[in-house]
């Protein structure tokens, strides 16, 4: 299952944690390999990758729209994807910013 609460255990009715349920405390997840942090701030959920903690780099933000999905874009304004799964959207982002076969993103790449 994507998106764990971070700390459940399994008989504690563990769910997926949604989008809307990000505060603007980080909490931070790992995903195909990476780490990345997410906050709300001013309503959207801004999605930072934090792999490497000297150079972390903004893959994209969430933004609340109708039917309870939220429409998340990539730092260039591309919509990447609409969903309510917080592991969904950094999916989401990933895939829209890493080309076919080609190296993982970073602040210098894609």
């Amino acid at each position: 299952m994507l998106g764990l609460v971070p700390g459940a255990k399994p008989d504690q009715g563990v769910h997926a944690l949604g989008l809307g349920e990000i505060t603007s405390n980080p909490w931070v997840f790992k995903c195909m390999g990476r780490v990345y942090s997410a906050a709300r701030s001013g309503g959207a959920v801004v999605i930072w990758d934090v792999t490497d903690i000297t150079r972390p780099f903004p893959v994209g933000r969430a933004e609340p729209g109708s039917e309870d999905l939220w429409s998340v874009h990539t730092p260039r304004g591309m919509l990447a994807g609409r969903t309510d799964g917080t592991l969904y959207a950094i999916a989401a982002l990933r895939e829209a910013s890493l080309p076919a076969g080609g190296p993982p993103p970073g602040p210098f790449g894609p």
